[in-house]
């Protein structure tokens, strides 16, 4: 009896692999949060025409980012080098990361082969569709996207920005008052939390928000456990792969808080969940900051003229935005109707140190902003930072006082449309905020070093 000996992979040929697989995540997890964005706009109700628009759109990102994978073809399918399948594969990951969602479109009493249907409908017409796409981008100028940016970066970056979509949902739920309107955990009215009717998801209501906060949060953290686990294949840095074991159990921890928050009715677990959430996206963007080639690969910190007198306020920019960010979420948690009737009733001492705080950050974050858009010219990187501090801020602080008087301004229980859109703005602007500086102050120190540091001797000094 002859037996085969089946060949065994090479180093090289295992990192081609998990490049290839990581890739393939990184595009799939990309597209389906994009969809899921589009989506939640379709089913907030902008109208049967731009519904219809947007419901559209769904599909046309589709194309371009089977188009985009088929560029990408020799990282994607470097056995093949074929476009088609390229994006094929890109579709078919999206689709089982829709799967989280999918549950929620059957309609009321399907059997097991109607849902055998919509599963394989699902995965034929995300596969089928990023295949034409593929199809499309293989006929273009194969590219090799892992001399600009790593794989496990781009997940990372992704997986940062799903986040962020998460505390903007969340933010809205908090806005409208939301908070109870699905009144059981981790079930949604008696329903499995994932095929709860998407019919019954109605906006005017606010269990579309509330709902549709609970898919985001399965949806980040099931992005989290596939980010874990491929920091586990292509990244031998014990530190990082602790801060990716930290990151997964925030994620546990935060979506527990927000069950509990449920079943217990506690407002101060509410604010509590809401701040932890930030912190949760900060650790995400320092993740993927510290996954992207120019700081796995780049040249070592170059001594610095002002490098000195800023790397403390940039530490102290960070450090200060913490501060506001809980003052913020006891002033807009803690806020009651007034006994009289008369407006809103807001926690005094929240909002004297939340205003003067807040000026001490933005004097500080105005500073910082002038002085890397300006005077950091040789680091492109904390120079394109500095710039959005600075624009960021600007943003935040028109926005806070435009929240501050309309929230002054409110008569009812019922919070007013303005209120919801300028409050929610505000703290998903302030989440921002709190991310780039907190990108600015690692990227600070891993560029560049005071210039009378001794240890740096022998590094380039880069001029003002």
């Amino acid at each position: 009896m002859t037996t085969v000996s089946l060949p065994i992979p090479t180093s090289a040929a295992l990192t081609s692999m998990r490049a290839a697989w990581t890739m393939r995540l990184a595009l799939g997890f990309m597209l389906t949060v994009l969809l899921w964005g589009v989506c939640y706009f379709v089913l907030m109700g902008p109208g049967s025409l731009g519904g219809n628009f947007l419901f559209g759109l769904m599909f046309v990102l589709l194309i371009p980012c089977g188009i985009l994978a088929g560029k990408w073809r020799g990282v994607i399918d470097p056995r093949t080098n074929s476009g088609f399948k390229s994006g094929l594969l890109v579709g078919l990951v999206s689709a089982f990361f829709n799967l989280l969602i999918v549950g929620s479109m059957f309609p009321s009493g399907s059997g097991p082969a109607e849902v055998l249907l919509w599963i394989s409908g699902l995965f034929i017409a995300s596969g089928l569709c990023t295949g034409i796409g593929g199809m499309i981008g293989g006929t273009l100028a194969a590219e090799d996207p892992r001399s600009i940016i790593s794989p496990l970066g781009l997940y990372s970056a992704v997986l940062a920005a799903a986040i962020l979509l998460l505390l903007s949902s969340g933010g809205l739920v908090t806005g409208l008052e939301a908070g109870l309107a699905v009144p059981d955990w981790p079930g949604s009215f008696g329903h499995n939390m994932l095929l709860y009717p998407m019919r019954e998801m109605t906006s005017d209501t606010g269990i579309f928000f509330e709902h549709a906060h609970r898919l985001y949060g399965m949806l980040v953290g099931t992005g989290v456990l596939a980010l874990l686990v491929l920091v586990f294949l292509n990244d031998r840095r014990s530190w990082l792969r602790g801060l990716c074991i930290l990151l997964f159990a925030m994620v546990c921890i935060q979506g527990l808080m927000g069950g509990l928050r449920v079943t217990e009715t506690s407002t101060p677990l509410a604010m509590v969940h809401g701040v932890f959430g930030q912190l949760v996206f900060t650790i995400a963007l320092l993740i993927s900051c510290f996954t992207m080639l120019r700081w796995t690969q780049g040249p070592g910190p170059a001594r610095f003229i002002h490098a000195a007198g800023d790397r403390p306020l940039t530490v102290l920019l960070v450090a200060s935005l913490v501060c506001q960010l809980v003052l913020g979420a006891c002033v807009r948690h803690f806020q009651v109707m007034a006994e009289n009737g008369q407006g809103l009733a807001m926690p005094g001492w929240a909002v004297v140190m939340h205003i003067t705080l807040g000026v001490t950050a933005f004097a500080v974050a105005l500073f910082l902003g002038i002085r890397l858009g300006s005077g950091y010219r040789r680091f492109p990187i904390l120079r394109l930072l500095g710039i959005s501090v600075l624009v960021v801020v600007c943003l935040q602080l028109a926005l806070g006082i435009a929240a501050f008087f309309i929230l002054s301004m409110r008569a009812s229980d019922i919070p007013p449309i303005s209120e919801v859109i300028f409050t929610s703005l505000h703290q998903a602007t302030g989440a921002l905020l709190l991310g780039l500086c907190v990108l600015l102050m690692a990227w600070h120190f891993r560029l560049v070093r005071p210039d009378s540091d001794r240890a740096t001797a022998g590094l380039p000094t880069a001029g003002a």
